[in-house]
């Protein structure tokens, strides 16, 4: 899922408090009570209290609706695309609040099952038969069941919308299974249809994009759709659903849609630029705080240093119980340190740190006519990432911390997904612009001692530019990147004054976030090819949670003529290849093997530019307990109370 979400570097963060060791926990809401000195904190209007949190730069929840089309035109609609929400700050900031996932991960910094905050216990599989035994306690806020249809009701609605749903995969969901029916209220089963198949995949990567929805949601704009139980009836549903989320966002509250939840929170207000207030659902039946929050308040931003202002003014107008510190202002961590001490204009926060599950990069567009042909050329990828200065990110805007990105897997939090070559290897492209020079040159580029580089040596040949770049080519890229985010932005001016070092010109183009995203994500070749380079943060490996690699570096459609979320249409035969061997492996030890073939062929393959991945820098009002964040990118501010 693409990054800036919850707080931060373009991350895909989030805050969490899946600890529920460190947390009370009661069947259905408590009263709350109002502790003194919280900074923006105020009493709720039933009584409890309300903690006000601050969203990342131009990422808000705006799309009620947890369902994706991905491009498409519906009869008598129109061009429907609601893949550009596809995004942490909309699913899990936003609508997971509301509308819980069928399986939620993360527990503090494993980013694996969390079976307690889960609404199923985890599938079992009798050879390719599958078997999903939903918890029966919870319900939603109409009284109705959470049930084996409300799961059926997606699945149906994944396969009407087939390939155009923004979870789907050639190789997954909807089209890998078959005969999924409510066997009995709460038990749901399928038939996998391919031959081999992994159930880690398969329950991690699968099952993990479900989203029970409720039955008042099964109905078109002239009465009731059948959608729950008919597939042929619920691109009908699907479209009126879709554009019922995209009117105006103050319709969403008093909605008779939206308004059915079986989250810990429910929506009380949304307002165009993003400021959402949600309260307690006093019908949640899952674990929340003894003395738990009652209103959560996501206030939107422009800028990490207008919510930096906010938080460094605790008498002002506008305040912030959980923020973020941008790393530009952050303290150096002393060695062995997680962080540094509060800037002293902070001191009603404490200051955290942790590691989002998450992998930082921006793509190249293989398939723009100009650019493409340049990315295309592994020398090329190694010249440029040669001049990406990760190490001095990090000291630099990052402020000491982070770590190199090394592949497509990341190496923090530790998991055990990472291959033992890569967990030794270190950055293997550390900053070297002589190096980038002299690979340019010896293959056919002409590098002056300024300006920008040209194809001398047409051709496929050995010193010669390669396939498709014609002579007098220039070395001219245009960077769209996220605005906003301070040290993205530094980032980005480093890496365009050491690349025009190298006889290769980036020209930088700031847009806000959605704007990136949109344009790097809007799944036709012939939008895709305006681009060629687009930097948004980072990828969250979510709801894909083992990082098989087949949503980010695999073409959606088998052919790369549709990129799906590998944005930059990047198609290698062996890639893929060792990609389907990791959704294959029928057993834990044969995943582990397929897994590590896999990402040490890609990280040498450089498909995308690596970049530092950083810790979420997280600042709390004094007096509130958060628990410990979670890597896997979701928040539960409903476990969030004031004192011990």
């Amino acid at each position: 899922m693409r990054g800036l979400g919850g707080h931060g570097r373009g991350i895909a963060a989030a805050l969490a408090a899946a600890g529920l060791a460190l947390v009370a926990a009661a069947c259905g809401p408590a009263s709350g009570s109002t502790a003194s000195g919280t900074g923006g904190s105020v009493a709720g209007s039933d009584g409890g209290t309300t903690v006000t949190w601050a969203n990342s730069p131009g990422a808000n929840g705006a799309f009620p609706f947890p369902m994706f089309g991905g491009g498409f035109t519906a009869k008598d609609e129109g061009y429907l695309n609601t893949g550009e929400f596809l995004s942490v700050a909309n699913v899990n900031d936003f609508q997971y609040l509301m509308y819980r996932p069928l399986y939620w991960f993360g527990s503090g910094v494993n980013p694996y099952l969390n079976t307690q905050l889960s609404l199923a216990k985890p599938a079992t599989f009798q050879g390719h038969h599958v078997t999903i035994q939903l918890k029966t306690n919870y319900k939603w806020s109409n009284g109705e069941a959470v049930d084996a249809q409300d799961v059926v009701f997606w699945m149906n609605m994944m396969k009407a919308l087939g390939g155009n749903e923004s979870y789907a995969n050639t190789n997954g969901l909807p089209g890998n299974v078959t005969n999924v029916r409510a066997a009995s209220k709460y038990v749901v089963t399928m038939d996998i249809t391919t031959p081999k198949f992994s159930e880690t995949w398969f329950s991690n990567n699968e099952l993990s994009e479900l989203t029970p929805m409720p039955m008042a949601w099964d109905r078109t704009a002239s009465g009731p759709g059948h959608c729950a139980t008919t597939v042929s009836a619920c691109f009908a549903v699907f479209t009126y659903l879709t554009k019922q989320a995209l009117l105006n966002p103050s319709t969403f509250a008093s909605s008779p849609l939206w308004s059915i939840v079986d989250g810990p929170f429910k929506l009380q207000s949304l307002d165009s630029q993003g400021k959402a207030t949600l309260v307690s659902n006093k019908h949640y039946s899952g674990p929340v705080a003894a003395h738990h929050i009652t209103k959560f308040v996501e206030l939107p931003f422009t800028s990490e240093q207008a919510e930096y202002n906010v938080l460094q003014d605790p008498t002002g107008s506008q305040t912030v119980d959980v923020g973020y510190l941008p790393t530009v202002d952050a303290p150096v961590p002393p060695a062995g340190a997680s962080v540094g001490a509060n800037p002293p204009s902070l001191s009603s926060y404490s200051l955290t740190s942790y590691y989002p599950w998450e992998l930082t990069y921006f793509p190249y567009n293989f398939q723009n006519p100009t650019a493409g042909p340049i990315f295309k050329q592994l020398y090329f990828r190694q010249a440029f990432q040669s001049l990406v200065d990760q190490e001095g990110v990090i000291s630099g805007p990052l402020h000491g911390y982070g770590q190199p990105t090394i592949g497509p897997v990341s190496d923090i939090p530790v998991t055990n997904y990472l291959s033992p070559a890569l967990q030794k290897g270190g950055d293997k492209w550390t900053l070297n612009i002589g190096s980038a020079k002299k690979t340019l040159e010896s293959n056919g580029w002409n590098i002056p001692s300024s300006g920008f580089g040209t194809c001398v040596k047409p051709g496929t040949g050995k010193g010669e530019c390669g396939k498709g770049i014609t002579r007098g080519t220039p070395l001219k890229f245009t960077l769209m990147y996220a605005e906003g985010i301070d040290e993205i932005q530094e980032a980005m001016r480093e890496l365009a004054s050491n690349a025009s070092l190298a006889g290769i010109q980036v020209t930088l183009q700031a847009e806000p976030f959605g704007t990136v995203t949109g344009i790097a994500f809007t799944g036709t070749p012939k939008s895709e090819t305006q681009w060629q380079l687009a930097e948004w943060g980072s990828w969250t490996y979510a709801p894909d949670y083992v990082p098989t690699g087949e949503e980010l570096f695999e073409p959606a459609d088998g052919a790369g003529d549709i990129p799906g979320n590998d944005a930059g249409f990047y198609n290698d035969p062996r890639d893929n290849t060792l990609i389907n061997d990791t959704l294959e492996a029928r057993t834990p030890a044969q995943l582990k093997t397929a897994m590590y073939n896999w990402e040490d062929y890609l990280a040498k393959q450089l498909p995308v530019v690596w970049e530092p991945n950083s810790p979420q820098l997280v600042e709390t009002i004094k007096g509130l307990n958060i628990g410990p964040q979670n890597s896997a990118l979701s928040i539960t501010p409903e476990l969030w109370h004031y004192g011990q």
